[in-house]
């Protein structure tokens, strides 16, 4: 009986020294699996998503105005944008082309369809392959110390710099208090 023991302890062992590996990545597997299996509320994935995709104009010209407010001189500042195009989105697609060609007669097909993606609970999405922020036209801005040339003239620097504006199109003015 206990030579019976020692011989089934003796092949477990030779059996873990063999196999440990194998059954130590199994295990990592389903460890790192089950970690990825923790639903996420749905209200928290669409703003997630909502925060990724849209660009917000209004936030952007209170963040750009709090940023140039902080020049010295500067005081309070209200910033203003125009823009030359907004934001795009560009979707992956499966593009197919035929094209037919006879004596006189020529015949050209195009099939364009966007990919889509299921989460598995009956909701569906386009694959989104790169979104491209806004460009911009012009910018007005409004501030207490535009009287100084200095001022303006980091103004108009900061802006163009941040925004991609050529100073032509850079309008900075006299703010009345």
């Amino acid at each position: 009986m206990k030579q019976e023991r020692q011989s089934y302890q003796a092949m477990l062992l030779r059996l873990w020294e063999r196999y440990k590996f194998f059954v130590v990545a199994i295990l990592l597997g389903a460890v790192l699996t089950a970690g990825n299996l923790r639903p996420e509320s749905g209200s928290q994935k669409q703003e997630t998503k909502k925060q990724d995709e849209v660009f917000d104009l209004q936030a952007f010209q209170q963040q750009v105005a709090d940023s140039l407010s902080q020049i010295d001189g500067a005081g309070s500042v209200t910033v203003l944008l125009s823009l030359e195009t907004g934001e795009e989105s560009v979707y992956a697609a499966d593009v197919s082309e035929s094209s037919q060609a006879a004596e006189n007669n020529s015949s050209e097909s195009y099939e364009r369809s966007t990919s889509i993606l299921s989460d598995g609970s009956y909701g569906e999405a386009p694959i989104l392959i790169k979104s491209k922020y806004p460009t911009f036209r012009g910018a007005m801005i409004l501030c207490e110390g535009a009287d100084d040339d200095a001022v303006r003239l980091q103004i108009v620097h900061a802006v163009s710099a941040l925004c991609g504006i050529s100073s032509d199109h850079i309008s900075v003015s006299k703010r009345i208090q």
